[in-house]
């Protein structure tokens, strides 16, 4: 009876995918081991993808933390169709990069198979001085006017 009840809960559980992507050197690879509870070491860039499986109260969480150099950037778009939301990374740091963060988002966010889906835009590197917030980050990559035109729910949170 006991084996029954633990495998009624295995079966209610849900999948879930995530699509983890950003410029890089935007910290995508240390916030996957965040989520993941695993422990941060010195990272490594990310050539191609890697997959974090996690589990999360009752859904089974597959991560697609997927490199972020401008030539990784053109495969984004076969992971699409197949995730429920995306989690956009961005170095909240990194001033010069902020039209090239926007642009990217923008691109993600145009596709058919991404609008609509939420969105969560990690402003990352937060524990830096030169930082910007969470409302600075918002008003410097227009997320307002991205996720009104492309129907996507948002949430942007601050990271370390």
């Amino acid at each position: 009876m006991g084996n029954h009840c633990c495998q009624e809960s295995q079966l209610n559980r849900r999948r879930l995918a995530l699509l983890l992507v950003g410029l890089d050197n935007a910290g995508k690879t240390v916030a996957a081991k965040g989520l993941a509870g695993e422990p941060i070491d010195c990272p490594i860039p990310t050539i191609g993808f890697s997959v974090i499986e996690l589990k999360h109260l009752q859904y089974d969480v597959k991560i697609f933390d997927l490199g972020g150099s401008s030539n990784i950037r053109a495969i984004w778009c076969k992971y699409f169709v197949d995730v429920h939301g995306v989690i956009f990374v961005v170095d909240s740091c990194d001033e010069t990069r902020f039209h090239e963060a926007r642009g990217v988002l923008e691109e993600i966010l145009s596709s058919d198979k991404i609008s609509g889906k939420p969105l969560l835009i990690l402003a990352n590197k937060q524990d830096q001085e030169a930082a910007l917030d969470e409302i600075d980050l918002i008003e410097c990559l227009h997320i307002e006017e991205l996720v009104n035109r492309y129907e996507c729910p948002a949430l942007v949170q601050s990271c370390w």
